[in-house]
């Protein structure tokens, strides 16, 4: 059973201010940007899409809970299963894959040697 941190306001992501519409960022498994726009993907499986880009929902996260590993793609570490390095390729859950970028990849090497992940 999955170990889910108590909530506080910092622990949601306000995808929609008009609506007020919030996601528990315990709950995103990545968020990947296409221009203007930005996919969620849930650990659920469901996707939705917020006409935001992917930096208004970088800049709302006060901690450093999500990695940026790609101009297109924002991943919570909870949910990665594996990272090819020479593929330059993170596996999350649900079959979801995320490219890294050369220049971040030594933030990512960094981070997964800290939290004592095994690289493939």
């Amino acid at each position: 059973m999955n170990n889910i941190p108590e909530l506080t306001p910092f622990n949601f992501l306000t995808v929609n201010h008009k609506q007020k519409i919030r996601i528990a960022t315990y709950n995103i498994v990545m968020m990947e940007g296409h221009n203007n726009y930005t996919l969620f993907h849930l650990q659920n499986g469901k996707k939705k899409m917020y006409a935001r880009t992917l930096s208004h929902f970088e800049e709302q996260m006060t901690d450093e809970s999500f990695i940026r590993c790609h101009r297109a793609f924002l991943v919570n570490p909870a949910f990665i299963v594996g990272y090819d390095k020479e593929a330059s390729k993170l596996h999350l859950v649900n079959n979801l894959e995320a490219s890294v970028s050369r220049r971040r990849h030594s933030n990512l090497n960094c981070h997964l040697l800290t939290n004592n992940f095994l690289c493939n």
